[in-house]
């Protein structure tokens, strides 16, 4: 019962995180599914983390489709922007599989911290003063690599990728809040690539845990994924109610509490 009800408290934090930041929820529910694999199943590091991966990244597809539905409706969406990334992205996710099980779980995890860490500064400190025309970025080649490095490093830590994308497009003149739901948007993608990619590869193994399917934790699938999608409708419609700094400073923030979780457990 500890362990559901851990669940669906971190299902509505994931929903309000990605409707008002574009975030898949990965930086939630990748540390709450290791925690509780460790705590409650008595599951070695390095399996736990991977099942925390996968399971965010197919939890993320729901609850990114419907940010992404949400954001869409509030016009705080580029679908041109999003088309410069998709071959990139889809090859990144497709390497994802193949490099899950390559990777130590500790690396994994201290990875995650410095990331977060990193981009919580970044984005913080960053000024804009730009009036938005058009995204920077014209060359394709360039934007897809960028797309290929960022959902390869999204789909091996669980995330949506939002934390990595929204700083790149803030700072190649595009607004705050239409960068967070561009990246909803990207999140999804990303989380529907990687789950394929990351299923095939759990068909070689034999699971580690009744109720897991592949390398899927089922019980955090349902009690994070059915309270997250209905926070993260909710959530976006808060998103034009804040202004671009305080947005900025919550992301900040949101991301160091994250971090000293990860580094404290």
């Amino acid at each position: 019962m500890t362990e559901v009800i851990i669940f669906i408290l971190a299902g509505i934090c994931t929903g309000i995180f990605a409707g008002i930041f574009g975030l898949g929820g990965g930086l939630i529910i990748v540390p709450i599914v290791t925690y509780s694999l460790v705590s409650f199943s008595n599951i070695a590091l390095d399996q736990a983390i991977i099942t925390g991966i996968a399971t965010s990244l197919a939890s993320m597809v729901l609850t990114g489709a419907m940010a992404t539905y949400a954001h869409t409706k509030n016009k705080n969406i580029d679908y041109k922007i999003i088309h410069k990334f998709t071959i990139g992205i889809i090859l990144g996710t497709i390497f994802v599989g193949y490099l899950i099980n390559l990777v130590p779980g500790q690396v994994l995890k201290n990875f995650f911290i410095i990331y977060v860490f990193f981009v919580a500064y970044r984005i913080y400190t960053y000024k804009s003063n730009f009036i938005y025309n058009n995204f920077a970025i014209k060359n394709n080649f360039f934007s897809n690599l960028i797309g290929f490095i960022f959902s390869l490093i999204s789909g091996l830590v669980g995330i949506g990728g939002a934390t990595l994308f929204v700083p790149f497009l803030i700072r190649n003149n595009i607004p705050t809040k239409l960068a967070i739901g561009t990246s909803s948007a990207i999140g999804c993608l990303i989380g529907l690539g990687a789950s394929i990619s990351i299923f095939i590869s759990s068909l070689y193994f034999e699971p580690i845990n009744n109720n897991m399917f592949g390398f899927l934790y089922l019980p955090a699938i349902l009690f994070i994924t059915l309270p997250g999608l209905i926070f993260v409708r909710l959530s976006a419609n808060w998103l034009l109610k804040i202004s671009d700094v305080n947005v900025k400073k919550l992301f900040s923030s949101y991301l160091i509490i994250i971090g000293l979780f990860m580094l404290f457990n």
